[in-house]
């Protein structure tokens, strides 16, 4: 029985050994604070074993418990503050990348329409953004009223139609038509920005030019962020290949 007594005696402090066990084996993807931490339960434990078998007087005991636990609280909140940072820090990266890319896409969507008129891409960011801001694209429309039994075609071909060729404001066109700003959401369309990288505020890395593909000269281009929020940059188009994707995923 007294022997039943004494094992009870040392339960607590069993358990606050075992928490501590328990947090260093699940910290293996944990900061070395959290491990720390870890370190100094199964300390305090072990504290509160030896004083239970007399081995620490009270005093001696209290003071080595406080020592012990402002050391655990300390790297418990340094952990805790550690992770919150690494949260927010993913968080922002997040939200500056969305933006970057929706920028890139702009300046592609710009670049190609620049080609089509053009018959190449440019390298100026004043000649881009002044081709947005003011120039227009040719664009075939149908003239008259087409019935309603009648398809265009067929309309067209009895002469109840004809089309002609209208000139459209490239910035109406290409990105404030309805259906093109429904797609962009909480990103509007603002020339001016549309070749300045959110993070840096500094103009995107603009390149053009020409590549020979199988004995053609093709039209590339490159857009790139000058100053990452993290590595990789984010570009799209390329100046080795004549392709106009992103190196994120679309």
């Amino acid at each position: 029985m007294d022997f039943l007594k004494s094992l009870l005696r040392f339960i607590f402090p069993a358990l606050i050994v075992i928490l501590g066990i328990l947090l260093l084996v699940g910290s293996s993807d944990q900061s070395s604070m959290y491990k720390i931490a870890g370190f100094a339960i199964i300390v305090s434990g072990l504290l509160s074993g030896l004083m239970v078998a007399n081995i620490l007087n009270n005093k001696i005991n209290l003071a080595l418990q406080i020592v012990v636990l402002i050391i655990a609280g300390y790297f418990v909140y340094q952990d805790y503050n550690s992770v919150n940072d690494e949260i927010r820090y993913t968080r922002k990266k997040e939200k500056v990348n969305a933006e970057v890319i929706v920028r890139l896409k702009d300046v592609r969507t710009a670049e190609l329409a620049f080609r089509s008129k053009y018959g190449r891409y440019t390298a100026s960011i004043d000649t881009l953004v002044n081709f947005v801001k003011y120039d227009s694209l040719p664009e075939i429309r149908a003239v008259g009223e087409i019935p309603d039994s009648l398809s265009e075609g067929e309309a067209l071909k009895l002469g109840i139609i004809s089309r002609d060729t209208f000139y459209v404001s490239v910035m109406e066109v290409k990105f404030l038509e309805t259906r093109v700003a429904e797609k962009r959401g909480n990103h509007p369309f603002d020339p001016d920005l549309m070749v300045i990288a959110p993070y840096s505020n500094k103009p995107f890395l603009l390149k053009a030019g020409f590549i020979d593909v199988s004995g053609l000269q093709k039209p590339v281009f490159e857009a790139k962020d000058p100053e990452p929020f993290s590595e990789p940059a984010l570009q799209v188009g390329s100046m080795t290949e004549a392709n106009t994707n992103g190196n994120w995923k679309e």
